[in-house]
């Protein structure tokens, strides 16, 4: 039993809070049952288990710390500083973060693929990989200035879709742009102000659409290259939809009008 907060999983367990050690370490924490059992079952290896001392579920620790490369228990004085969740379960464990490379994605039609353009909520990115998984989109890019997507807020608002779909990260816009055209894929842009409602876009070639920063919508890079705008219609006296709700509503739009 681990009894010491200097000792090396605890010390690395803290560290994957910040940004910094993920990216150093390529690694990210996860916390719950829950969670954790859904990474390994999308082919997640953990690098360590960390369960307290009263944890009970030994059915679990039997089924899971077997494919673990290293699984511990912790004192529960240790234990209790891993967590900030109002319910820790009891149970965390550090996972390999997922490197899929943009260059080597080939999206068939139909295919829908989400590009989000700086979006600051943790929670609003983790709400539209739970939606985008639950569409089965294509993928998922974020473009560099997006909260980052091992951000233990993110990874526990997916609820371990996380590893459901393909999600390429940390690329710059003219990566991404070019990277589009390269593969054939027409891009739109979700506006307030659109050309024609979201439900007209097509269906039988791939498509890509940009949504937004939650405050500032999309940049002026993407507006340059005068793309097709997509809009959702609101009541009078509405502003805005949460960016998470935008993407939503027209992954699953689309995915409706595929199954038709």
């Amino acid at each position: 039993m681990i009894t010491s907060k200097t000792n090396q999983y605890i010390k690395l367990y803290g560290e994957l809070q910040k940004k910094k050690y993920r990216h150093e370490y390529g690694l990210f924490p996860a916390e719950g049952k829950r969670l954790i059992e859904d990474l390994m079952e999308n082919g997640l290896i953990p690098h360590v288990i960390l369960y307290s001392e009263t944890f009970t579920d030994i059915a679990f620790l039997e089924k899971n710390c077997i494919k673990s490369d290293q699984c511990f228990m912790v004192a529960d004085s240790i234990f209790k500083n891993l967590t900030d969740t109002q319910n820790p379960q009891g149970i965390v464990g550090a996972f390999p973060v997922m490197c899929p490379k943009f260059a080597d994605f080939t999206p068939k039609a139909p295919s829908l693929i989400l590009v989000l353009n700086a979006v600051q909520d943790p929670g609003n990115l983790g709400a539209i990989i739970r939606n985008s998984a639950a569409a089965g989109i294509s993928a998922l890019i974020l473009e560099d200035g997006t909260v980052d997507l091992y951000n233990p807020k993110v990874i526990r608002a997916t609820m371990g879709a996380i590893a459901k779909i393909p999600i390429f990260y940390d690329l710059d816009f003219k990566e991404i742009y070019q990277g589009l055209k390269s593969k054939k894929i027409e891009i739109f842009l979700s506006d307030m102000v659109g050309d024609y409602p979201y439900w007209e876009i097509p269906i039988n070639r791939p498509l890509a659409v940009v949504l937004g920063n939650e405050g500032n919508g999309i940049s002026a890079n993407w507006h340059e290259k005068k793309l097709g705008k997509i809009y959702i219609p609101q009541a009078n006296g509405v502003e805005s939809l949460n960016v998470a709700m935008v993407g939503g509503i027209i992954a699953l739009d689309f995915r409706r009008r595929c199954l038709n």
